[in-house]
């Protein structure tokens, strides 16, 4: 799970109004010629399959008064867009696979885009009894459904913006929806978009404020109903749209007041103040406010990682580093997942102290392995919510090897991977798919830049795997990528410092082998072909560190003894030439 600090969303879009704003003043700024050189610019960035549609965008704007004429046109092409889709739905048994996703519903695509812009036109006129009938109208018809269960879908939708559409209908909703009734409506009408795109973020309030510039009407009163209906909910939608009106119109103080009243209640107002007071760059308060949320937070309470995380931040910059630790621990033992361990590892600075602090977070770990498991990965029920602050981390078999291994004790790792069985490597939670090639990196003696190729391709898998070690899960690839270069680095320092008598390092590579020996014949024996070169790679790995000792006979000899055992399996005698190549030396005659 991604260490994500709650004050700085990623990627976040410039508000419509702020960017139109924005576009206003550049253009005061600029001479009729100085628009033309600008948009001679942009024309030549236009790729050439979309320069028809580039200058149709530089035609005169249609009258404004065109569609407020006629409100129902609008309304009545939506009508009729409806009664297409059930007819269409028949084709498919005619005409389109199983496979095919849209099918025939794929020709309503461009006009159902045709019609979110004329929405979209309409609120932009203010047209909002029009624009939220015809908002009203479009969404119902992504909850489309035939009788296999197909239709329309907002992902299918890629010229929409889902987001500001959503925005723009909230906002029609509340114009023309009486002061007395709004906060029950608008409860209602976000409730159905979450429902009507589960897959994106919730709907907030602030979406709907950004959407134009304009004031709304009797906003105050708003929220203080508002506030009043959403305390009498109980669901997490209802608690994240509560903080989020009470930062609009209490601000900190406000949700001070939510978090310290109820801290079991509304954990999260911890995470949306400490926010707030990073946004106003009150290092010291978010210091002090975090340590009094850990006092208040429940201490099984996987958030106190968030919490204590902005802790050690804060704590970085104002220079006091025992709190950093003090804070790293807690943060890895609320939420033990790897990069809170590698954050750990990072309060100090040098190779004999960190090893110590993780043999500790080893120690730590075994007796969490040592409680009742709670379900993880994709037996679990996924979090409410879209971010990773209550979910109850799973520490594996894997993060704990991953911590014996930095802390420089080979013993207890290969202890740990020496119980588990030789297949699971890639799913599940068994270290040997870590500890196996950790320990031909360090058998080959080899700097981590200059491995043989198949124990280098070996290392890199298992740091590509140990990246999960202790995750709940994983859909951000570029967080991946820096956890994996992040790792590596972590472990191009420990290594080194991972010392072997000759006698240590004999028995481990004699269990190196006898494991790749059990593994290779247990995969190619039962005919697990999709496995076949990971087999080849792992046995060719373990002649590399024979014949980099001088043991050419030794390792020729294990690869010989499966081609023989297994000689009738092509497809891994294939597999097995591509790992070895040229690489081998002449066997002696």
């Amino acid at each position: 799970m991604a260490g994500v600090h709650p004050s700085h969303p990623p990627a976040e879009k410039l508000p419509l109004h702020v960017f139109r704003e924005a576009v206003e003043a550049r253009l005061e700024d600029c001479s009729p010629e100085e628009l033309r050189a600008l948009l001679r610019v942009l024309a030549s960035r236009v790729r050439p399959s979309e320069r028809l549609a580039f200058l149709q965008t530089l035609r005169a704007p249609s009258d404004p008064n065109a569609q407020a004429a006629f409100p129902h046109a609008l309304l009545d092409d939506i009508t009729e867009l409806a009664h297409a889709l059930p007819e269409k739905a028949k084709e498919w048994e005619d005409f389109w696979t199983e496979d095919d996703v849209l099918g025939p519903y794929a020709e309503f695509l461009e006009p159902l885009t045709a019609l979110f812009q004329r929405a979209q036109e309409a609120s932009e006129r203010g047209q909002y009894p029009l624009a939220r009938n015809a908002y009203q109208a479009l969404f119902s018809l992504l909850e489309f459904e035939d009788d296999q269960g197909r239709g329309l879908r907002a992902e299918h939708l890629s010229q929409v913006d889902i987001p500001e559409a959503r925005a723009r209908y909230l906002r029609a909703v509340y114009a023309v929806t009486p002061h007395e009734q709004r906060a029950s409506q608008l409860l209602k009408e976000m409730r159905w978009m979450r429902e009507l795109l589960p897959r994106g973020p919730r709907p907030l309030m602030q979406e709907w404020l950004d959407i134009s510039s304009e004031p709304l009407p009797d906003f105050d009163a708003f929220l203080r109903d508002w506030n009043a209906l959403l305390r009498q909910q109980e669901d997490p939608d209802a608690e994240a749209w509560l903080r989020e009106a009470i930062r609009l119109s209490q601000g900190t103080r406000g949700l001070r007041e939510l978090a310290f009243s109820e801290p079991s209640r509304h954990p999260r107002a911890f995470v949306d103040l400490l926010a707030a007071l990073e946004r106003e760059g009150q290092t010291q308060a978010v210091l002090t406010t975090a340590r009094e949320a850990l006092e208040a937070l429940p201490a099984a309470l996987p958030l106190r990682a968030t919490v204590a995380s902005v802790l050690a931040s804060a704590a970085e910059r104002l220079g006091q580093p025992d709190t950093v630790r003090s804070a790293r621990w807690e943060a890895f033992v609320s939420q033990p997942t790897l990069p809170r361990l590698l954050d750990l590892r990072d309060t100090r600075p040098s190779e004999p102290e960190r090893a110590p602090l993780m043999a500790q977070a080893a120690r730590h770990l075994e007796a969490v392995l040592q409680q009742p498991r709670q379900l993880s990965g994709s037996m679990a029920a996924l979090p409410g919510d879209e971010d990773s602050f209550e979910v109850l981390a799973h520490a594996d078999r894997r993060l704990l090897a991953q911590a014996w291994l930095l802390a420089h004790d080979w013993e207890a790792a290969h202890a740990l991977a020496a119980k588990e069985s030789a297949l699971g490597w890639t799913y599940g939670d068994n270290p040997q798919g870590l500890v196996v090639p950790a320990f031909l990196v360090l058998l080959s003696g080899q700097p981590l830049d200059k491995l043989p190729r198949n124990v280098d391709a070996l290392w890199h898998q298992a740091l590509e795997s140990g990246t999960q070690a202790g995750a709940w899960y994983s859909d951000d690839r570029r967080h991946d990528e820096a956890l994996r270069d992040r790792l590596a680095r972590a472990y191009a320092e420990a290594l080194p410092a991972l010392s072997l008598e000759p006698s240590e390092r004999e028995r481990l590579r004699e269990w190196c082998l006898e494991l790749a020996r059990k593994r290779v014949s247990t995969i190619v024996s039962r005919q697990h072909r999709r496995s076949y070169a990971k087999a080849a790679q792992l046995l060719a790995a373990g002649a590399e560190v024979l014949w980099l000792h001088g043991e050419q006979a030794r390792g020729n000899l294990l690869l010989a003894g499966f081609r023989e055992s297994f000689r009738r399996h092509r497809a891994f005698q294939a597999e097995l030439d591509a790992a070895v190549g040229s690489r081998a030396p002449t066997p002696s005659r």
